[in-house]
Protein backbone atom coordinates (compact mmCIF):
# COMPACT_ATOMS: atom_id res chain seq x y z
CA UNK A 1 0.00 0.00 0.00
CA UNK A 2 2.64 2.65 1.10
CA UNK A 3 4.62 1.20 -2.30
CA UNK A 4 1.71 2.62 -4.10
CA UNK A 5 1.36 6.07 -2.71
CA UNK A 6 2.32 9.48 -4.21
CA UNK A 7 5.71 10.62 -3.23
CA UNK A 8 5.26 14.03 -1.60
CA UNK A 9 7.96 16.22 -2.76
CA UNK A 10 9.44 19.00 -0.42
CA UNK A 11 7.95 21.61 -1.97
CA UNK A 12 4.20 20.04 -2.43
CA UNK A 13 4.73 20.06 1.70
CA UNK A 14 5.91 23.36 2.32
CA UNK A 15 2.78 24.82 -0.28
CA UNK A 16 0.15 22.57 1.61
CA UNK A 17 1.55 24.23 4.94
CA UNK A 18 0.78 27.83 3.56
CA UNK A 19 -2.41 27.00 1.71
CA UNK A 20 -3.85 25.44 5.18
CA UNK A 21 -2.69 28.50 6.92
CA UNK A 22 -4.84 30.91 3.81
CA UNK A 23 -8.02 28.45 4.05
CA UNK A 24 -8.01 28.80 7.93
CA UNK A 25 -7.13 32.63 8.17
CA UNK A 26 -3.94 32.13 9.96
CA UNK A 27 -3.03 33.94 6.31
CA UNK A 28 -4.99 36.58 5.78
CA UNK A 29 -6.35 37.50 1.98
CA UNK A 30 -4.05 40.20 0.39
CA UNK A 31 -1.10 39.35 3.19
CA UNK A 32 2.53 39.47 1.99
CA UNK A 33 4.12 36.08 2.42
CA UNK A 34 7.46 35.72 3.86
CA UNK A 35 10.65 36.40 1.75
CA UNK A 36 12.46 33.30 -0.32
CA UNK A 37 15.39 33.40 2.33
CA UNK A 38 13.39 33.65 5.30
CA UNK A 39 11.16 30.60 4.45
CA UNK A 40 14.67 28.51 3.17
CA UNK A 41 15.82 29.30 6.56
CA UNK A 42 12.20 28.37 8.27
CA UNK A 43 12.40 24.86 6.62
CA UNK A 44 15.75 24.10 5.83
CA UNK A 45 15.94 23.82 1.89
CA UNK A 46 17.40 25.74 -0.96
CA UNK A 47 15.46 28.71 -2.04
CA UNK A 48 14.78 27.37 -5.50
CA UNK A 49 12.50 24.32 -3.30
CA UNK A 50 10.85 27.55 -2.16
CA UNK A 51 10.39 29.21 -5.45
CA UNK A 52 8.62 25.65 -6.41
CA UNK A 53 6.08 26.21 -3.43
CA UNK A 54 4.89 29.41 -4.06
CA UNK A 55 4.98 28.84 -8.37
CA UNK A 56 2.32 26.22 -7.52
CA UNK A 57 0.46 28.19 -5.10
CA UNK A 58 -0.20 30.43 -7.60
CA UNK A 59 -0.87 28.68 -10.20
CA UNK A 60 -3.65 26.80 -7.98
CA UNK A 61 -4.73 30.48 -7.30
CA UNK A 62 -3.98 30.77 -3.50
CA UNK A 63 -1.21 33.26 -4.41
CA UNK A 64 -0.63 35.94 -6.50
CA UNK A 65 3.32 36.81 -7.22
CA UNK A 66 3.75 40.82 -7.53
CA UNK A 67 6.80 41.57 -9.73
CA UNK A 68 9.54 42.99 -7.62
CA UNK A 69 7.03 42.83 -4.57
CA UNK A 70 7.11 39.40 -3.70
CA UNK A 71 3.71 36.34 -3.74
CA UNK A 72 0.58 37.55 -1.19
CA UNK A 73 -1.93 35.27 -0.57
CA UNK A 74 -5.32 35.79 -3.26
CA UNK A 75 -8.55 37.16 -1.99
CA UNK A 76 -11.47 34.17 -1.55
CA UNK A 77 -14.01 33.44 -4.01
CA UNK A 78 -14.31 36.39 -6.70
CA UNK A 79 -15.89 39.54 -7.68
CA UNK A 80 -19.31 39.92 -9.84
CA UNK A 81 -19.18 40.75 -13.70
CA UNK A 82 -19.89 43.92 -15.11
CA UNK A 83 -23.24 44.06 -16.72
CA UNK A 84 -23.60 46.58 -19.02
CA UNK A 85 -27.14 45.05 -20.19
CA UNK A 86 -28.19 47.26 -17.29
CA UNK A 87 -27.93 50.30 -19.10
CA UNK A 88 -30.49 52.09 -20.75
CA UNK A 89 -30.31 50.81 -24.89
CA UNK A 90 -32.96 52.46 -26.74
CA UNK A 91 -31.72 50.99 -30.47
CA UNK A 92 -32.31 53.95 -31.71
CA UNK A 93 -29.94 56.41 -34.04
CA UNK A 94 -28.62 59.14 -32.03
CA UNK A 95 -25.81 61.50 -32.78
CA UNK A 96 -21.79 59.97 -32.09
CA UNK A 97 -20.70 62.84 -29.29
CA UNK A 98 -17.63 61.52 -27.83
CA UNK A 99 -16.82 63.26 -23.77
CA UNK A 100 -15.69 66.34 -24.19
CA UNK A 101 -12.49 65.83 -22.49
CA UNK A 102 -10.91 62.94 -24.25
CA UNK A 103 -7.99 64.78 -24.85
CA UNK A 104 -7.31 65.56 -21.76
CA UNK A 105 -7.67 61.86 -20.42
CA UNK A 106 -5.61 60.93 -23.25
CA UNK A 107 -2.79 63.49 -22.17
CA UNK A 108 -2.77 61.93 -18.86
CA UNK A 109 -2.41 58.81 -19.40
CA UNK A 110 0.62 59.39 -21.52
CA UNK A 111 1.89 61.72 -18.78
CA UNK A 112 4.89 59.82 -17.02
CA UNK A 113 4.96 61.34 -14.00
CA UNK A 114 1.16 59.83 -13.20
CA UNK A 115 0.56 56.18 -12.06
CA UNK A 116 -0.28 54.70 -15.56
CA UNK A 117 -3.98 53.32 -14.88
CA UNK A 118 -5.32 55.22 -17.75
CA UNK A 119 -2.56 53.89 -20.29
CA UNK A 120 -3.86 52.18 -23.62
CA UNK A 121 0.33 51.21 -24.73
CA UNK A 122 1.94 48.52 -23.27
CA UNK A 123 4.69 49.33 -21.15
CA UNK A 124 8.37 50.34 -22.85
CA UNK A 125 9.81 46.86 -21.63
CA UNK A 126 7.31 44.76 -23.12
CA UNK A 127 7.87 46.02 -26.27
CA UNK A 128 10.69 45.36 -28.59
CA UNK A 129 11.93 48.89 -29.16
CA UNK A 130 16.07 48.53 -28.68
CA UNK A 131 15.33 45.57 -31.80
CA UNK A 132 13.84 48.23 -34.11
CA UNK A 133 15.78 51.14 -33.21
CA UNK A 134 18.99 48.90 -34.01
CA UNK A 135 16.82 48.27 -37.79
CA UNK A 136 16.31 51.46 -38.06
CA UNK A 137 19.55 52.81 -37.78
CA UNK A 138 20.61 49.98 -39.92
CA UNK A 139 18.14 50.87 -42.63
CA UNK A 140 19.17 54.41 -42.31
CA UNK A 141 22.98 53.80 -42.70
CA UNK A 142 22.37 50.97 -46.05
CA UNK A 143 18.97 52.32 -47.47
CA UNK A 144 19.10 55.66 -46.80
CA UNK A 145 17.67 56.08 -51.04
CA UNK A 146 14.11 55.72 -49.02
CA UNK A 147 14.41 58.56 -47.47
CA UNK A 148 14.11 60.27 -51.12
CA UNK A 149 11.03 58.14 -52.02
CA UNK A 150 7.27 58.06 -51.69
CA UNK A 151 6.03 54.57 -50.00
CA UNK A 152 3.28 54.58 -52.38
CA UNK A 153 -0.30 54.80 -51.40
CA UNK A 154 -0.80 50.64 -50.39
CA UNK A 155 2.63 51.21 -48.69
CA UNK A 156 5.86 49.31 -49.26
CA UNK A 157 5.27 45.61 -50.99
CA UNK A 158 7.98 43.96 -47.99
CA UNK A 159 5.91 45.28 -45.82
CA UNK A 160 2.86 44.32 -47.29
CA UNK A 161 3.93 40.41 -48.05
CA UNK A 162 4.99 40.48 -44.11
CA UNK A 163 1.46 41.23 -43.23
CA UNK A 164 -0.13 38.88 -45.72
CA UNK A 165 1.68 36.30 -44.36
CA UNK A 166 0.72 37.49 -40.39
CA UNK A 167 -3.51 37.52 -41.96
CA UNK A 168 -2.72 33.94 -43.31
CA UNK A 169 -1.91 32.49 -40.01
CA UNK A 170 -5.32 34.07 -38.41
CA UNK A 171 -6.82 32.17 -41.40
CA UNK A 172 -7.48 35.04 -43.47
CA UNK A 173 -5.77 34.37 -47.14
CA UNK A 174 -4.37 37.60 -49.21
CA UNK A 175 -2.58 38.55 -51.44
CA UNK A 176 -0.45 41.87 -50.59
CA UNK A 177 -2.92 43.67 -53.12
CA UNK A 178 -5.40 43.25 -50.45
CA UNK A 179 -4.06 45.30 -47.64
CA UNK A 180 -3.28 48.87 -47.28
CA UNK A 181 -1.06 50.11 -44.55
CA UNK A 182 -2.50 52.78 -42.95
CA UNK A 183 -0.88 55.36 -40.37
CA UNK A 184 -2.07 53.13 -37.42
CA UNK A 185 -5.80 51.14 -37.00
CA UNK A 186 -7.64 54.69 -36.33
CA UNK A 187 -6.84 55.60 -39.65
CA UNK A 188 -8.11 51.77 -40.89
CA UNK A 189 -11.41 52.32 -38.82
CA UNK A 190 -11.82 56.20 -40.37
CA UNK A 191 -10.74 54.80 -44.15
CA UNK A 192 -13.32 51.79 -43.74
CA UNK A 193 -16.34 53.61 -42.22
CA UNK A 194 -16.23 56.19 -45.26
CA UNK A 195 -16.09 53.59 -47.90
CA UNK A 196 -19.17 52.39 -47.30
CA UNK A 197 -21.12 55.32 -45.88
CA UNK A 198 -21.90 58.91 -46.00
CA UNK A 199 -22.51 61.64 -43.18
CA UNK A 200 -25.96 61.38 -42.06
CA UNK A 201 -25.80 56.99 -42.33
CA UNK A 202 -26.66 55.13 -39.44
CA UNK A 203 -24.03 52.55 -38.29
CA UNK A 204 -24.01 50.32 -35.54
CA UNK A 205 -21.35 50.05 -32.96
CA UNK A 206 -20.67 47.93 -29.61
CA UNK A 207 -21.67 49.50 -26.39
CA UNK A 208 -19.46 50.08 -24.37
CA UNK A 209 -17.07 50.92 -27.20
CA UNK A 210 -13.24 52.11 -27.75
CA UNK A 211 -13.48 55.79 -27.54
CA UNK A 212 -11.84 56.33 -30.63
CA UNK A 213 -14.49 54.43 -32.40
CA UNK A 214 -17.12 57.45 -30.78
CA UNK A 215 -14.83 60.15 -32.06
CA UNK A 216 -14.25 59.18 -35.64
CA UNK A 217 -17.89 58.88 -36.11
CA UNK A 218 -18.82 62.20 -34.77
CA UNK A 219 -15.79 63.82 -36.58
CA UNK A 220 -17.34 61.71 -40.10
CA UNK A 221 -20.81 63.19 -38.66
CA UNK A 222 -22.29 59.51 -38.53
CA UNK A 223 -25.21 58.53 -36.61
CA UNK A 224 -24.65 55.63 -34.29
CA UNK A 225 -26.69 52.74 -32.67
CA UNK A 226 -24.91 51.68 -29.52
CA UNK A 227 -25.45 47.97 -28.82
CA UNK A 228 -25.75 46.05 -25.76
CA UNK A 229 -23.09 44.58 -25.41
CA UNK A 230 -21.80 41.26 -22.44
CA UNK A 231 -18.28 41.03 -20.83
CA UNK A 232 -18.41 37.46 -22.06
CA UNK A 233 -19.69 37.18 -25.55
CA UNK A 234 -19.74 40.62 -27.45
CA UNK A 235 -22.64 41.94 -28.91
CA UNK A 236 -26.26 40.73 -29.00
CA UNK A 237 -26.97 39.63 -32.28
CA UNK A 238 -30.46 39.30 -31.33
CA UNK A 239 -31.20 42.78 -30.77
CA UNK A 240 -28.79 43.66 -34.06
CA UNK A 241 -30.58 41.38 -36.11
CA UNK A 242 -33.90 43.54 -34.81
CA UNK A 243 -32.35 46.75 -35.82
CA UNK A 244 -30.85 45.55 -39.02
CA UNK A 245 -34.93 44.34 -40.04
CA UNK A 246 -36.10 47.71 -39.49
CA UNK A 247 -32.96 50.41 -39.77
CA UNK A 248 -30.91 51.19 -43.06
CA UNK A 249 -27.80 50.24 -41.40
CA UNK A 250 -24.41 50.68 -43.43
CA UNK A 251 -22.31 48.83 -41.01
CA UNK A 252 -21.47 47.22 -38.24
CA UNK A 253 -18.43 47.97 -36.39
CA UNK A 254 -16.84 45.32 -33.52
CA UNK A 255 -14.08 43.82 -32.26
CA UNK A 256 -14.38 40.00 -31.63
CA UNK A 257 -11.06 38.87 -30.09
CA UNK A 258 -9.86 40.83 -26.15
CA UNK A 259 -12.08 44.00 -27.37
CA UNK A 260 -11.35 47.83 -25.87
CA UNK A 261 -12.63 47.99 -22.76
CA UNK A 262 -14.21 44.06 -21.49
CA UNK A 263 -11.63 42.29 -23.45
CA UNK A 264 -13.92 39.02 -23.99
CA UNK A 265 -13.98 36.25 -27.42
CA UNK A 266 -16.90 36.87 -29.08
CA UNK A 267 -17.97 32.56 -29.68
CA UNK A 268 -16.84 31.50 -33.03
CA UNK A 269 -20.62 30.76 -33.32
CA UNK A 270 -21.43 34.37 -33.04
CA UNK A 271 -18.35 35.09 -35.50
CA UNK A 272 -19.62 32.92 -37.98
CA UNK A 273 -23.75 34.14 -37.65
CA UNK A 274 -23.13 37.95 -38.02
CA UNK A 275 -21.23 37.07 -41.62
CA UNK A 276 -25.11 35.12 -42.40
CA UNK A 277 -26.46 39.47 -40.88
CA UNK A 278 -23.84 40.84 -42.90
CA UNK A 279 -25.07 39.29 -46.50
CA UNK A 280 -28.85 39.08 -45.54
CA UNK A 281 -29.10 42.48 -44.93
CA UNK A 282 -26.45 43.41 -47.35
CA UNK A 283 -24.09 45.86 -44.92
CA UNK A 284 -20.70 45.71 -43.98
CA UNK A 285 -18.65 44.51 -40.92
CA UNK A 286 -15.82 46.65 -39.95
CA UNK A 287 -13.99 44.30 -37.82
CA UNK A 288 -11.10 45.99 -35.39
CA UNK A 289 -8.51 43.43 -34.63
CA UNK A 290 -6.07 45.30 -32.79
CA UNK A 291 -5.97 43.19 -30.16
CA UNK A 292 -5.18 39.66 -31.59
CA UNK A 293 -1.82 39.13 -30.51
CA UNK A 294 -2.79 40.02 -26.80
CA UNK A 295 -4.25 36.66 -25.86
CA UNK A 296 -3.88 35.63 -22.16
CA UNK A 297 -3.40 32.22 -22.78
CA UNK A 298 -1.38 32.33 -26.45
CA UNK A 299 -4.68 31.12 -28.29
CA UNK A 300 -4.99 31.85 -31.87
CA UNK A 301 -8.37 32.87 -32.54
CA UNK A 302 -9.82 33.33 -35.63
CA UNK A 303 -11.33 36.80 -36.37
CA UNK A 304 -14.32 37.09 -38.17
CA UNK A 305 -12.15 38.43 -41.47
CA UNK A 306 -11.38 35.05 -41.77
CA UNK A 307 -15.49 33.47 -42.16
CA UNK A 308 -15.66 36.03 -45.24
CA UNK A 309 -16.06 34.51 -48.38
CA UNK A 310 -18.12 37.80 -50.01
CA UNK A 311 -15.86 40.29 -49.02
CA UNK A 312 -17.93 42.06 -46.93
CA UNK A 313 -15.40 42.27 -43.74
CA UNK A 314 -13.00 45.46 -43.95
CA UNK A 315 -10.66 43.94 -41.63
CA UNK A 316 -8.34 46.51 -39.99
CA UNK A 317 -4.88 46.27 -37.22
CA UNK A 318 -1.89 47.65 -36.31
CA UNK A 319 1.44 46.76 -34.61
CA UNK A 320 0.28 49.84 -31.86
CA UNK A 321 0.04 47.26 -29.26
CA UNK A 322 2.76 45.01 -30.12
CA UNK A 323 5.76 46.63 -32.16
CA UNK A 324 5.60 50.55 -31.42
CA UNK A 325 2.62 52.75 -30.95
CA UNK A 326 4.88 56.00 -32.00
CA UNK A 327 5.74 53.83 -35.54
CA UNK A 328 1.71 54.33 -36.34
CA UNK A 329 1.79 51.86 -38.58
CA UNK A 330 -1.33 49.66 -39.31
CA UNK A 331 -3.35 48.17 -42.01
CA UNK A 332 -6.82 47.07 -43.52
CA UNK A 333 -8.11 44.62 -45.65
CA UNK A 334 -10.96 45.76 -47.54
CA UNK A 335 -12.48 43.50 -49.57
CA UNK A 336 -15.36 44.28 -51.97
CA UNK A 337 -14.35 47.96 -50.65
CA UNK A 338 -10.87 48.25 -50.95
CA UNK A 339 -10.53 50.27 -53.66
CA UNK A 340 -12.37 52.56 -52.28
CA UNK A 341 -10.38 52.68 -49.43
CA UNK A 342 -6.95 53.31 -51.34
CA UNK A 343 -8.28 55.94 -53.74
CA UNK A 344 -9.43 57.70 -50.02
CA UNK A 345 -6.15 57.23 -48.73
CA UNK A 346 -4.43 58.11 -51.76
CA UNK A 347 -6.58 61.38 -51.74
CA UNK A 348 -5.94 61.97 -48.24
CA UNK A 349 -1.98 61.05 -47.10
CA UNK A 350 -0.50 59.50 -50.38
CA UNK A 351 1.45 57.42 -48.51
CA UNK A 352 2.78 56.37 -44.80
CA UNK A 353 6.60 56.33 -44.44
CA UNK A 354 8.79 54.43 -45.96
CA UNK A 355 12.05 53.83 -43.64
CA UNK A 356 9.48 53.08 -40.72
CA UNK A 357 7.83 50.77 -43.07
CA UNK A 358 10.84 49.10 -43.91
CA UNK A 359 12.36 48.73 -40.47
CA UNK A 360 8.59 47.03 -39.41
CA UNK A 361 9.04 44.42 -42.35
CA UNK A 362 12.87 43.74 -41.54
CA UNK A 363 11.70 42.84 -37.72
CA UNK A 364 9.15 40.99 -39.04
CA UNK A 365 11.29 38.66 -40.54
CA UNK A 366 13.45 37.64 -37.84
CA UNK A 367 12.52 34.87 -34.79
CA UNK A 368 12.48 37.70 -32.19
CA UNK A 369 8.71 38.93 -33.54
CA UNK A 370 7.03 35.53 -32.31
CA UNK A 371 9.85 35.61 -29.44
CA UNK A 372 8.60 39.31 -27.91
CA UNK A 373 4.72 38.62 -28.49
CA UNK A 374 5.12 35.49 -26.51
CA UNK A 375 7.12 37.39 -23.53
CA UNK A 376 3.86 40.42 -23.90
CA UNK A 377 1.21 38.07 -23.79
CA UNK A 378 2.71 36.11 -20.25
CA UNK A 379 3.17 39.47 -19.00
CA UNK A 380 -0.19 40.54 -19.55
CA UNK A 381 -1.21 38.01 -18.41
CA UNK A 382 0.42 38.32 -14.80
CA UNK A 383 -0.69 42.03 -14.83
CA UNK A 384 -4.13 41.02 -15.33
CA UNK A 385 -4.14 38.61 -12.20
CA UNK A 386 -2.24 41.21 -9.95
CA UNK A 387 -4.26 44.24 -10.88
CA UNK A 388 -7.27 42.47 -10.62
CA UNK A 389 -6.60 41.00 -6.98
CA UNK A 390 -6.06 44.64 -5.82
CA UNK A 391 -9.18 46.06 -7.24
CA UNK A 392 -10.91 43.72 -5.38
CA UNK A 393 -9.27 44.08 -2.03
CA UNK A 394 -9.67 48.02 -2.37
CA UNK A 395 -12.00 48.73 -3.84
CA UNK A 396 -16.07 48.85 -2.56
CA UNK A 397 -17.68 45.31 -1.56
CA UNK A 398 -19.97 44.40 -4.38
CA UNK A 399 -17.81 46.32 -7.45
CA UNK A 400 -17.23 43.96 -10.69
CA UNK A 401 -14.51 43.40 -12.04
CA UNK A 402 -14.13 42.12 -16.00
CA UNK A 403 -12.37 38.79 -16.51
CA UNK A 404 -10.84 39.67 -19.65
CA UNK A 405 -9.40 36.89 -21.43
CA UNK A 406 -7.12 39.52 -23.50
CA UNK A 407 -6.34 43.09 -24.09
CA UNK A 408 -4.53 45.64 -21.93
CA UNK A 409 -7.87 46.52 -19.82
CA UNK A 410 -10.46 45.72 -16.58
CA UNK A 411 -14.18 47.16 -16.66
CA UNK A 412 -14.61 48.15 -13.69
CA UNK A 413 -18.49 48.85 -12.22
CA UNK A 414 -19.34 50.25 -9.00
CA UNK A 415 -21.75 49.18 -6.95
CA UNK A 416 -23.63 52.23 -6.62
CA UNK A 417 -24.09 55.55 -8.56
CA UNK A 418 -21.12 57.73 -8.61
CA UNK A 419 -20.11 60.13 -11.61
CA UNK A 420 -16.41 59.03 -12.36
CA UNK A 421 -15.25 62.24 -14.21
CA UNK A 422 -15.17 63.85 -10.73
CA UNK A 423 -13.33 60.78 -9.56
CA UNK A 424 -10.67 61.10 -11.94
CA UNK A 425 -10.46 65.22 -11.71
CA UNK A 426 -9.84 64.03 -7.83
CA UNK A 427 -7.12 61.22 -8.54
CA UNK A 428 -5.28 63.40 -11.02
CA UNK A 429 -4.68 65.75 -8.16
CA UNK A 430 -3.16 62.60 -6.29
CA UNK A 431 -1.23 61.86 -9.33
CA UNK A 432 -3.20 58.38 -10.35
CA UNK A 433 -5.19 58.27 -14.12
CA UNK A 434 -7.79 55.78 -15.24
CA UNK A 435 -10.66 56.48 -17.85
CA UNK A 436 -13.89 57.20 -16.74
CA UNK A 437 -16.43 54.57 -18.23
CA UNK A 438 -18.75 57.94 -19.86
CA UNK A 439 -15.72 57.77 -22.42
CA UNK A 440 -16.85 54.53 -24.02
CA UNK A 441 -20.38 55.14 -24.53
CA UNK A 442 -22.99 58.41 -25.42
CA UNK A 443 -25.70 60.11 -23.83
CA UNK A 444 -24.21 59.57 -20.07
CA UNK A 445 -24.07 55.93 -20.27
CA UNK A 446 -21.45 54.00 -17.81
CA UNK A 447 -21.03 56.89 -15.18
CA UNK A 448 -20.51 54.37 -12.90
CA UNK A 449 -17.68 52.76 -14.61
CA UNK A 450 -14.07 53.24 -15.15
CA UNK A 451 -11.26 51.16 -17.14
CA UNK A 452 -7.68 50.24 -15.60
CA UNK A 453 -5.14 49.63 -17.42
CA UNK A 454 -3.34 46.07 -16.89
CA UNK A 455 -0.19 47.10 -19.27
CA UNK A 456 2.60 48.00 -16.95
CA UNK A 457 4.05 46.03 -14.59
CA UNK A 458 2.74 46.23 -11.17
CA UNK A 459 5.35 48.60 -8.91
CA UNK A 460 4.48 49.94 -5.49
CA UNK A 461 4.13 52.84 -6.78
CA UNK A 462 0.65 51.10 -8.88
CA UNK A 463 -0.22 49.18 -5.27
CA UNK A 464 -0.48 52.74 -3.48
CA UNK A 465 -2.70 54.17 -6.61
CA UNK A 466 -5.04 51.06 -6.30
CA UNK A 467 -5.16 51.43 -2.42
CA UNK A 468 -5.79 55.19 -2.43
CA UNK A 469 -8.57 54.51 -5.43
CA UNK A 470 -10.37 52.85 -3.20
CA UNK A 471 -10.09 55.01 -0.04
CA UNK A 472 -11.65 57.86 -2.36
CA UNK A 473 -14.68 55.38 -3.14
CA UNK A 474 -14.65 54.41 -0.31
CA UNK A 475 -15.10 58.11 1.49
CA UNK A 476 -17.72 58.74 -1.50
CA UNK A 477 -19.62 55.55 -0.23
CA UNK A 478 -19.64 56.48 3.12
CA UNK A 479 -20.71 60.20 2.63
CA UNK A 480 -23.39 58.93 0.86
CA UNK A 481 -24.96 56.65 2.95
CA UNK A 482 -24.89 59.55 5.67
CA UNK A 483 -26.96 61.55 3.67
Amino acid sequence: MDSMAKTIHRYEEIAGHIAAGIKEGTILPGEKLPSLRKMSRRYDCAISVVIQAYELLERNGMTVAVEKSGYFASLPGSSPSPAPYREKHLLTSEEARPLSMIGRIIEAGNDRTIVPLGAGLPHESLLPLKNLKQYLFRILKEENNLLGEYAGESGLPVLRREIGKIMLQRGIAVSSDDILITNGCTEALSLAVQSCSSPGDIIVAESPVFMGIIQILNQLKRRIIPMPTSPEEGMDLNQLEAVLSREEVKAVILTALYQNPLGFVMPEKNRRDVIGLAEKYNMTIIEDDIYNQCSFDHSEERPIKSFDTAGQVIYCSSFSKTLSPGFRVGWLAGGQKHEVCRKLKMGLTLGGNPVIQATVAEYLQSPRYTANIYKLQKALERQTREIKQLVIQHFPRGTAVSKPKGGLYLWVELPYELDCLNLFEQALKEGISFVPGSAFGVNGRYTNCLRISIASPVEEGTRKAIEKLGVMLNDRLNRECRL
